[in-house]
This record gives structure tokens, sequence and C-alpha cells, in this order.
């Protein structure tokens, strides 16, 4: 868990240096949440949007981002709170797959061990920049 820790830290401190607020994710590769920190004053749907996009990562042993170039982007649904961002709907049936870049796979020996995904900064470009810091972070560490 310590690991996990530092990664998302190490995210949410990258885009907060670079005037984001921002949610840090990090699921192991059985889907399981082992840390979301929501970084002060990142918006309560950047919680859900990074879920999504380290889930992802899991489903499709690929980066949220590069998912989303392989299929259509679904419609987007409003989310239950007023002024909240809209959420994209479900792909291939699947209600928590997301196509919007910033979910990165964690990787050890070459497969999948889990995944790090960053919410709310100013496009899934600038997410995925700040994930891979937290991935650069714990690079060489066991998990």
């Amino acid at each position: 868990m310590a690991i996990a820790i530092e990664a998302a830290q190490s995210a949410v401190r990258a885009c907060k240096a670079n005037g984001y607020n921002v949610t840090a994710t990090v699921l192991d590769s059985d889907l399981s949440t082992r840390v979301v920190l929501r970084g002060d004053g990142a918006p309560d749907t950047t919680v859900e949007i990074a879920r999504r996009k380290a889930y992802t990562v899991i489903k499709t042993g690929m980066s949220s981002g590069d998912f989303g170039k392989t299929v259509p982007a679904p419609p987007i649904r409003a989310t239950p709170q007023a002024g909240s961002r809209q959420l994209p709907d479900a792909i291939n049936g699947d209600p928590n797959l997301i196509t919007w870049a910033g979910g990165v796979p964690i990787k050890l020996g070459g497969k999948i061990v889990g995944s790090i995904s960053v919410s709310g900064a100013a496009g899934g470009d600038k997410d995925e920049a700040c994930a891979n810091v937290g991935l650069a972070k714990i690079a060489g560490k066991p998990k």
C-alpha cells in the first residue's frame, strides 16, 4: 500500500504544480481499489472518472487513452448533481469503461499488476502525464 500511496501522491503533486486539482486512483490487477487520493479542490466527479480510467486499463490491457482510440466515443450522460461534469455512457455494454486518457498500466516483468489514473487536469493528456509521474516514482520498487 505504501508504494500505491507514493505513486498517487506524486501524481497529484505533479498536477498541482501545474495548477490542476486532481484525483489519483490506484487499482490492483483484480480491480480492487488500493488508493483514491482526491487532491484539495478536485471536483467530486474526478473520483469516479479516475476509477473508470484505472478500470479501463485493467480490463483492456492498455492505457485508457489508447483504448479510446480503438472505439467510437460513446454518448454523454448527465451526472446527478447539477453543474457536474457529464460522463460517457457504457462502452461495449460495460458502464465502467471510459475512452478518456489518464489511466496507465503498472507493470512488473511485462505483466500488468495494477493501474494508476488521474482525473481533473485540463485534458486527458495532462492527466496521463501526471499519472506517468506517479508511475515513474515507483519504477523498480517491489509491488
